[in-house]
């Protein structure tokens, strides 16, 4: 966004208020991608011991054969972080959006090409996790994180295959589009203005919900994401706007297990028993 900034904290709220409209319109203008910087935090493929992930050797240390084929579990997006681009996404942002898309992509940094696509083979949903099972033991709490279950096959893109074999995809990314949001603005920015009631509000509710409270301490105003849409991809990034975005489960298989095109099924949110919002393609389907 361009943002015109103001020496005086009053003018500067007063010119973010009066701009709203112009501000949403160039959030739309294009999809939201990964901007590259984050608060100065580096996230990492882990295991539940918070361990880096590579998928070289069994449990016993010995090498594995590289079959060719990797089953790799991205966390796309995260919910209850303050990301770089000022987002706070809201749990249930991507509900309407997963019924909705039937073919995702794995990209390399947003290159949706067939040079940098890594893979179609997605089964994409959401689902709970810990700050703790994401890297992140400090924050308290849990996200509601876009997954992709991926099958990755060497013979598709195998730069980004071995980088993910060596355990180097750190973050994940997603290109989206903005649905509905709200602006919040914190209450002394706001300096006693009543026509910013609303915005004050929507910080009070949403505020609390951010894990990266060191963050939100350093900003006046962001905007709550309650609604989002998926376009097209999710991206393997070198730093990600949300950092809390690792390779959580990486395995070789055999070719021979995996159904071609096929990378299975899984529901929203099996403990809330909600209807299955997976989307999964089939590489043939569009042949036929």
């Amino acid at each position: 966004m361009n943002i015109k900034k103001f020496s005086d904290p009053k003018a500067q709220a007063k010119w973010l208020v009066e701009n709203q409209a112009l501000l949403k319109a160039q959030r739309r203008s294009e999809p939201k991608k990964s901007d590259g910087m984050s608060f100065g935090f580096t996230s990492f493929a882990v295991n539940e011991k918070g361990e880096r992930l590579k998928a070289e050797s069994d449990d016993t240390g010995n090498p594995i054969e590289d079959k060719g084929v990797l089953k790799v579990k991205c966390i796309i997006n995260a919910t209850n972080i303050l990301d770089s681009h000022r987002d706070l996404h809201i749990p249930g942002l991507w509900k309407k959006s997963l019924t909705e898309k039937k073919l995702i992509y794995l990209c390399k940094e947003h290159n949706l090409t067939f040079e940098g696509i890594i893979s179609d083979e997605i089964t994409a949903y959401t689902q709970n996790y810990t700050f703790a099972e994401l890297g992140y033991p400090e924050y308290e709490g849990s996200a509601e994180c876009l997954v992709f279950d991926a099958i990755i096959r060497k013979s598709r893109n195998e730069y980004m295959y071995d980088q993910y074999k060596q355990g180097f995809v750190r973050n994940h990314s997603i290109r989206m589009e903005y649905v509905k949001e709200y602006f919040c603005m914190r209450e002394s920015f706001a300096e006693g203005e009543a026509s910013y009631t609303d915005y004050i509000d929507h910080w009070n509710k949403y505020a609390p919900m951010c894990a990266n409270q060191d963050d939100l301490d350093s900003v006046n105003w962001f905007y709550a994401v309650v609604e989002a849409k998926i376009k097209d991809e999710g991206s393997a990034v070198v730093k990600g706007s949300c950092f809390t975005t690792p390779t959580i489960e990486l395995s070789d298989d055999d070719d021979e297990d995996i159904e071609e095109g096929q990378a299975g099924d899984k529901s929203l949110d099996e403990d809330k028993n909600e209807p299955d919002t997976s989307t999964q393609k089939s590489y043939y389907s569009s042949l036929i």
